[in-house]
């Protein structure tokens, strides 16, 4: 696959100086806001289910859980490109301990991995492009992929190569031969460790030990891959990528119940991200507004509802 060279499309060429300007602003009360907010909801949801334990509960609390573990996945996200807040070091901290090691994420290894696939957006050195490359795809193809996230496959998979492929490796120093251990992979494990061993503890304090297990492992290992892969889908997937910037990602309305499974904390205005990388989600929204006013909706990648969006790229 092929794309076309444009070069990127400047701030200055679409938007006014007095709007960039005010999207650049980050308010650090409105991006700890959306910190609390995911875990609010998550120990809510914990400790609904203590008042009404059955069967429909446990279900829903599994579905709202896994939507916000994407949602502290997108929040990592904000924070790999320093919009949590505005000091740089508690940013990273804030992205590292309160969003990403929870969810077995490391807000450093993504940065870097992240920032290439901006720089390279739908061409063939984007290490995204694998997620984007092969759609169309068929219905049946897309349904056992979903049945391997729900079931637990994709999740054990990918805790399988995180923890054995990649943060217990070894690596040879290029200037001497000698085998080192990576020094920040062994950190990213405690991290995960100890921040599950808190959460572990407050679903205790909640309920029981298990609800860790019931209520933070298996969303994280089932319906947070589905979501995901839907997420990943709806921003690249069957766009027109051989066209410029204002239609190689893609922009998808969302109601409420696909703001709470599937496209958490504004991460469904994809486009207004990769023309802006520089807003914080929560003024994505304007972002957006301020595009269509000045009529280039024409030009963008739009989708009216992640259902209109599936059935665009399958087969």
């Amino acid at each position: 696959m092929t794309k076309k060279f444009t070069p990127f499309i400047k701030p200055s060429e679409i938007l006014d100086q007095d709007q960039i300007q005010w999207l650049r602003e980050k308010s650090d009360v409105r991006g700890i806001s959306l910190l609390f907010h995911a875990w609010a909801v998550v120990f809510l949801t914990v400790f609904l289910f203590s008042l009404f334990p059955n069967i429909l509960t446990f279900f829903i609390a599994v579905l709202i859980i896994a939507g916000r573990q994407l949602g502290l996945a997108i929040l990592m996200h904000e924070g790999a490109h320093g919009l949590i807040v505005n000091k740089t070091k508690s940013n990273d901290r804030l992205s590292q301990w309160i969003c990403a090691f929870p969810v077995w994420l490391d807000t450093y290894g993504y940065r870097h991995y992240h920032l290439a696939h901006h720089r390279n957006t739908q061409l063939e050195d984007d290490p995204d492009l694998s997620l984007s490359k092969p759609f169309p795809v068929s219905k049946l193809s897309f349904l056992r992929k979903a049945l391997r996230d729900i079931f637990g496959i994709t999740g054990i998979v990918q805790r399988y190569e995180l923890i054995f492929k990649t943060l217990l490796q070894t690596d040879i120093d290029k200037n001497d031969g000698k085998r080192i251990s990576g020094f920040k992979s062994t950190n990213t494990l405690y991290g995960i460790l100890f921040s599950n061993l808190a959460i572990l503890l407050i679903m205790t304090m909640i309920g029981s030990w298990w609800y860790y297990f019931a209520f933070w492992l298996l969303p994280l290992f089932t319906f947070f891959q589905l979501f995901l892969r839907i997420r990943n889908i709806a921003e690249h997937a069957g766009v027109p990528h051989d066209s410029d910037d204002f239609n190689n990602a893609r922009t998808t309305y969302a109601g409420f119940i696909e703001r709470a499974l599937v496209a958490p904390y504004y991460v469904n205005y994809h486009l207004e991200h990769h023309l802006l990388m520089f807003i914080p989600c929560y003024k994505l929204k304007d972002a957006h507004r301020m595009l269509i006013e000045k009529q280039y909706d024409k030009r963008m990648e739009i989708k009216k509802g992640y259902i209109s969006l599936l059935k665009s790229v399958l087969v």
